[in-house]
């Protein structure tokens, strides 16, 4: 009875927003949290429940993952909206059997997916107490709302501590790794292959997918000395060691075999995962194509792995269920999903900060099918009122591959556009939010038969971007 009032009204709630027409993922949960504070706990008792957070990649790995355990044969309930703060976990626990994924043939259980914002985590991890958390990274993202990377870390952190959570982190992230001191017995660890890195840096070092160090995590947080870095993947990922206090990369568990004579960026680019624990590796293709997917492709079988594992599968059993279902995983919405319109693509990219813009760039540069690039900036809460972190992409090392037709549109197009131009590239066609699909249009009018038209939105640009696309191609929205 104590979470009645709350049950009630966000089952009210959703009702009547879906029958205007909206997505109802937040609202709900937070009209249940006013009148029955204690419901994300009660709700989460005897869940098995994996949490996914960090600052990029978040959304496609939980994705990845909800997907690959429906392929094995569970049940999924997950915040595929992306509402990740405690009214959208909320309004998941209390509302998500409706939007159930259901598993082909007979269901082996009910496993809950959900994303969960980096300030949140530390409010609601307690309540919630997932059997799995993935942390994927940590980087520059709404410095107005998270301040600096070590608050963040330390967010993080706190929810940890409230939970018996196996932490799934990434151990190429300097920041992220020192999650794991003090809780080894409960983390595993995944990254890049650490002699594929580095030869990898030694044969293509002018690679686009080979970034400098970016500065978002360079410096030990307890020294305060800059990591020597043996090799990189991209931004401060890599292969790193404190020169005082010796504090390094830890050795990963699950480890991604590539090799970049071949690009990342173009579909089913082979490479490999291993176990290193039940010594199996296993040849795969990228189903979800960019550098950056390595990591999220080996976060999601990792946390499939340990999650089968708890469910009662052996070790090696786990693992050749995860990383086959991993072969079956598609784009979720405004993460590489590709459209097809009258012939030609379109491919939407979410960028929110100088990383994941960075390497969606790097994307574009080297994807073989891309004949336009658009761009659009807002600068709304949930973006982060401040735009001045486009100045710290490196658009001009880019600037001679990427597409000769720009466009840019947002409530902010002219910083953009001055950005741009600074960058020495010409824009075919820029204007504000309001004009947006009429410059989307004309862009893909320009576009080729084949080719495809990238979209590079941040987040509320993407919202309002995708519900015209709905209304104008008839796409599904995106709660579904």
């Amino acid at each position: 009875m104590i979470t009645f009032p709350g049950t009630a009204a966000a089952v009210v709630t959703r009702k009547i927003l879906r029958l205007v027409g909206k997505g109802a993922t937040t609202l709900p949960g937070k009209a249940a949290i006013r009148l029955s504070p204690s419901i994300i706990r009660e709700k989460s008792r005897g869940k098995h429940i994996i949490t996914i957070t960090g600052t990029n990649g978040k959304t496609t790995t939980s994705h990845m993952i909800s997907e690959m355990l429906n392929y094995l044969g569970y049940d999924i309930i997950n915040n595929i909206s992306g509402a990740n703060l405690a009214s959208g976990v909320a309004t998941t626990l209390i509302c998500g059997k409706d939007e159930m994924m259901r598993a082909n043939g007979r269901s082996k259980g009910t496993i809950y997916v959900l994303e969960t914002d980096e300030a949140a985590y530390a409010k609601i991890a307690g309540d919630l107490c997932p059997e799995v958390s993935v942390i994927t990274n940590l980087f520059r993202d709404q410095l107005d709302r998270y301040g600096e990377l070590t608050h963040t870390r330390d967010c993080i952190a706190d929810g940890l501590n409230k939970t018996d959570a196996i932490a799934i982190v990434n151990s190429d992230d300097s920041l992220v790794a020192s999650l794991g001191k003090g809780r080894e017995d409960k983390t595993v660890f995944y990254g890049m292959g650490k002699k594929d890195m580095l030869r990898n840096n030694k044969l293509y070092p002018d690679r686009k997918s080979i970034l400098p160090a970016s500065p978002d995590a360079v410096y030990c947080p307890d020294c305060h000395i800059r990591y020597e870095y043996v090799s990189r993947s991209f931004g401060h990922l890599g292969d790193f060691k404190c020169p005082s206090c010796g504090f390094s990369s830890p050795i990963s568990r699950f480890e991604v075999r590539y090799d970049l004579k071949q690009s990342p960026s173009n579909e089913d680019y082979p490479f490999a995962i291993s176990d290193n624990l039940s010594g199996l590796t296993r040849e795969m293709k990228l189903k979800i194509p960019g550098s950056h997917n390595l990591y999220n492709t080996c976060a999601a079988v990792s946390a499939v792995t340990v999650m089968l594992t708890k469910l009662g599968l052996s070790q090696e059993e786990a693992f050749e269920q995860a990383t086959e279902a991993a072969g079956h995983v598609k784009a979720a919405f405004g993460r590489m999903e590709k459209i097809d319109v009258g012939g030609k693509k379109l491919c939407i990219l979410l960028v929110k900060n100088p990383a994941g813009f960075d390497r969606s760039l790097s994307f574009v540069s080297e994807a073989e099918d891309a004949a336009g690039l658009m761009l659009l900036l807002n600068s709304n809460i949930a973006d982060g009122k401040d735009v001045s972190w486009i100045w710290d992409v490196d658009l001009e090392s880019k600037a001679e591959d990427l597409p000769e037709n720009i466009f840019i549109s947002g409530e902010r197009w002219g910083d953009m556009l001055l950005r741009i131009e600074y960058a020495g590239m010409n824009v075919t066609e820029s204007g504000d939010m309001s004009r947006a699909m009429e410059i989307l249009n004309r862009a893909l009018e320009m576009t080729p038969e084949g080719k495809c038209l990238y979209v590079m939105p941040n987040y509320t640009a993407m919202l309002s971007l995708r519900a015209a696309l709905v209304h104008e191609y008839g796409l599904k929205e995106f709660w579904k």
